[in-house]
This record gives C-alpha cells, structure tokens and sequence, in this order.
C-alpha cells in the first residue's frame, strides 16, 4: 500500500510542471500576449479598442522540441507570427492577426517592427537585444519550482 502511494506521487509530481510565463509584446496600439504553459505556447492579439483576433498555439515536448518564429508588426494594426520552426495552429484568425509558415530563405530582418520570438526565453532575450526593434516586451516569468 505505502509502495502505491509512493508511485503515485512520483508521478503526479513528475507530471506538473513548475514554470509559467507571461509575455506583452507591444507595438504602438498592438499587444500580443504570449503566455506559456507544460509544453504549450499560446499567442493572443488585441488592439487598442480590446478587439481580440483568435488564438494561435504551438505544442512541443522533449528535449529536441520546441519553436522559433517571429512577430511581425505593421503600423495598420496587423500582426503575422511567421514560423519555419514548431507545429502551430490557430482559431478565429482574422486580417489583423494571421499564421504563416516560411523558409529559412523568407525569414524578415530583425527591425522595428518585427520581434523573433523562441521556446527559449533567454535566446529570445539575447537574439532581440542586437536588433533595433520598437517592439516592447515585458517578461513575467514564474520560475517558482516548487519540488
């Protein structure tokens, strides 16, 4: 009995995870919010007048997993999150803010409106930190590991 016990909590804590991050990236009256959580990276767009445009999301797991991509802003209100790394999907999308898949070769310079964003938080810090980018992201991570 005390051995079941012991296996089930092993795995209800081994299960959860202990990381949460919240991201704005803003750019003039833009704001996209990234918000990460077990192995799930969601990205939702609203404007100045709180209309939100759907919801885009990437899945990964393991250890060679994971996404790369970047936010690209324009000064009509439009945001396209262009990817060549990660398997992400979305719902509702509408003309403000859209999914596209590119290769390596269509990849947009790092300037003021658009943002490379990563699984990886810090080498999204340190890639963004070369560029001039007027995008604004404020990072709120909880690395309160609790185990």
């Amino acid at each position: 009995m005390n051995q079941l016990f012991l296996v089930v909590i092993c795995i209800l804590v081994c299960s959860c995870c202990g990381l949460h991050t919240e991201v704005e990236y803003q750019y003039e009256d833009v704001t996209v919010t990234r918000i990460d959580e077990c192995g799930i990276t969601s990205f939702y767009y609203k404007n100045a007048e709180n209309q939100s445009a759907g919801k885009i999301w990437v899945e990964y797991s393991g250890i060679n997993d994971g996404f790369s991509g970047y936010l690209q802003f324009s000064g009509d209100g439009k945001v396209s999150l262009l990817s060549g790394d990660g398997h992400f999907q979305g719902v509702n999308l509408d003309a403000n803010f859209d999914y596209k898949r590119i290769l390596s070769y269509e990849r947009p310079q790092l300037g003021e409106q658009v943002y490379y964003i990563s699984s990886s938080i810090s080498f999204e810090k340190e890639k963004n930190s070369i560029g001039k980018t007027m995008v604004e992201a404020k990072y709120k991570i909880d690395d309160n590991e609790w185990w």
